[in-house]
């Protein structure tokens, strides 16, 4: 039964979700650097990146990805490129940011810009639905809690929705956490590794996922 699979499904998709990788980055930096709005709106995109992994494994689109070796192989050098665009970004803007906390001293009462959020927003919802890992994820860990007897669709999309639901509420909750020591990293040294520091795991994690397509 899918329902007595859930009791061990929900922890250990809850372990998974917690442990640090791009998305844990994406949403660390951005809360620390723009605030708990775009924090929120940035896990609110990684969130919308496992719906439409879901989606895809519902119509099957992920399966025929993972077994075709050259579609594979282009989605990982989509996401290595896109982490390793971020972590340039995020390395040629540290200067940029510690600056901007110099100028105003302290982050904005207005909040961060409308672009700044969505910008947040994409960036979430990119870096979680270029990650070849997450179709390795669909395909090979959500199977053990389906039945195969079953239709297969609206068992992706029970678990896919846990999932996303799983994502969302620890990804919100870990930027409001962030929001309450945010004044820590308001200061231009701080901001200035912060962004370097991230900038290098996003290099970092961007190369090693493209040289794993070779």
């Amino acid at each position: 039964m899918l329902g007595e699979n859930l009791l061990l499904y929900v922890p250990m998709s809850a372990l998974l979700v917690i442990m640090p990788g791009p998305d844990f980055a994406l949403v660390t930096r951005v809360a620390l650097a723009r605030g708990r709005a775009a924090g929120t709106l940035a896990a609110c995109g990684v969130a919308l990146g496992i719906g439409l992994h879901t989606a895809l494994a519902m119509l099957g689109i992920s399966a025929a990805i993972a077994h075709s070796r050259q579609l594979f192989c282009l989605l990982e050098y989509a996401g290595g490129a896109f982490l390793c665009w971020m972590g340039l970004q995020s390395l040629r803007n540290a200067p940029t940011a510690a600056q901007a906390v110099l100028r105003c001293g302290e982050a904005s009462p207005a909040g961060p810009a409308a672009s700044s959020l969505r910008r947040s927003f994409a960036q979430g919802f990119l870096t979680n639905a270029l990650n070849p890992k997450a179709i390795v994820y669909f395909l090979t860990f959500l199977p053990q809690f389906m039945q195969p007897d079953a239709p297969l669709a609206p068992q992706f999309l029970v678990l896919g929705g846990i999932l996303g639901l799983l994502v969302l509420l620890w990804f919100v909750t870990l930027a409001n956490l962030l929001q309450t020591v945010r004044a820590l990293f308001l200061r231009p040294r701080v901001q200035l590794w912060l962004y370097r520091c991230t900038g290098i795991f996003f290099l970092c994690f961007g190369v090693r996922l493209a040289l794993s397509a070779l």
